[in-house]
C-alpha cells in the first residue's frame, strides 16, 4: 500500500483544520512550559508561579490531547469517512508526542527539586544554557514545520534533533567520568536525558511532515 505525505493530506482535507489548530496550541504550551522550566533548572529564575506556567498549562495540554482523539473517533465512525484515516494516523501520532513533551517538562522541573540548596550556577549555565536554547529553537521549527507543512524546515529538525542527542550522550559520558559531586552529577545527566527525550519527540512529529505514514516515527531506521 503506498501512503501519502501530509502534505498531500492536508491539500485535500479540509476537516482538519481545526484539529491542526488544536495541535498548534500544545505545541506553544510545550514550549512556554519549557522556557520557564528551563529559566528555573539552568538560571534559577524563582519558581514562584508553576500551578499556572507548568501544571496547568499541562492540564489544558491533556485536555486537548483527549478533544483531538474523540473528534478524529467521532470522524471515523461516520460511514464514508474511510478516507480520513490518513490523516486520523497522524494526528494520534503527533498528538501522542506532543503530550510526552508536556510530561517530559513537567520531570525536568522535578530536577530543580533535587539540586542543591545552594546551586553553582556557572556549572548550571556552562553546560545546560546553550542546549536549552537550541531546544527552544527546535520547539519552534517543529511547530513551523507542522502548521505550514514544510517540509525543509521538518528535515532541518529532524537532522538537528538527531545531532542533539548524540551530543547529549557524549555529555553524559563525560559527567560519569568527571569530578563532580555526585548531586550535580546526578541532576546534569537527568536534565540531559530529558533534553534528548524532548528533541526525539519534537523529531517524530517533524516525521509527519517528511515521511509516507508507515515511517512516521522511524525516521532513520532501514528497511527490512
Amino acid at each position: 500500500m503506498s501512503f501519502r505525505s501530509i502534505l498531500d493530506i492536508f491539500r485535500e482535507d479540509n476537516w482538519s483544520n481545526n484539529l491542526v489548530e488544536k495541535i498548534t496550541e500544545m505545541l506553544d504550551l510545550g514550549s512556554a512550559m519549557f522556557e520557564y522550566t528551563a529559566g528555573v533548572v539552568i538560571e534559577g529564575e524563582p519558581d514562584s508561579d508553576s500551578q499556572v506556567k507548568l501544571y496547568d498549562r499541562d492540564k489544558r495540554i491533556n485536555k486537548l490531547e483527549r478533544k483531538i482523539r474523540r473528534r478524529v473517533v467521532t470522524r471515523l465512525s461516520v460511514s464514508g469517512n474511510e478516507a480520513d484515516i490518513p490523516s486520523a494516523l497522524i494526528f494520534t501520532n503527533v498528538v501522542k508526542d506532543a503530550e510526552r513533551i508536556g510530561d517530559y517538562i513537567k520531570n525536568l522541573h522535578e530536577v530543580g527539586e533535587m539540586m542543591p540548596e545552594n546551586p553553582d550556577r556557572a556549572l548550571y549555565r556552562d553546560r545546560l544554557a546553550e542546549p536549552a536554547e537550541e531546544i527552544a529553537a527546535i520547539f519552534d521549527q517543529c511547530r513551523q514545520a507542522f502548521v505550514e507543512s514544510d517540509e525543509e524546515t521538518a528535515g532541518r529538525v529532524i537532522k538537528r534533533a538527531k545531532a542533539l542527542g548524540r551530543e547529549f550522550e557524549d555529555m553524559i559520558r563525560e559527567i560519569t567520568t568527571s569530578q563532580l559531586g555526585t548531586q550535580d552529577a546526578v541532576c546534569l545527566v537527568l536534565v540531559l536525558r530529558f533534553f534528548k527525550r524532548l528533541v526525539a519527540h519534537a523529531s517524530n512529529i517533524a516525521t509527519t511532515v517528511v515521511m509516507p505514514i508507515d515511517l512516521i516515527d522511524f525516521y532513520d531506521e532501514p528497511d527490512s
